[in-house]
């Protein structure tokens, strides 16, 4: 998982880097879905991020169906 968050945490550094370029060339259509890529692919991130932090048990202490056992 820590390498797929290094490929993603790059890939959005490469675009905020040259997002200026992006708005300075002023073709509408491809700023807009190259501002979207770039806040979706934020969004997947934090979801991702979330849904990690949710269901990781280390340390947590689990539920048991029989509390005799």
């Amino acid at each position: 998982m820590k390498g797929f968050w290094f490929l993603m945490s790059g890939a959005v550094v490469v675009m905020l880097v040259f997002t200026p370029l992006v708005i300075r060339l002023r073709i509408t259509s491809w700023t807009v879905g190259w501002l979207a890529i770039l806040l979706g692919s934020v969004a997947v991130m934090a979801l991702l991020g979330l849904a990690e932090r949710l269901t990781v048990t280390d340390g947590r202490p689990t539920l048991v169906d029989d509390p005799e056992s």
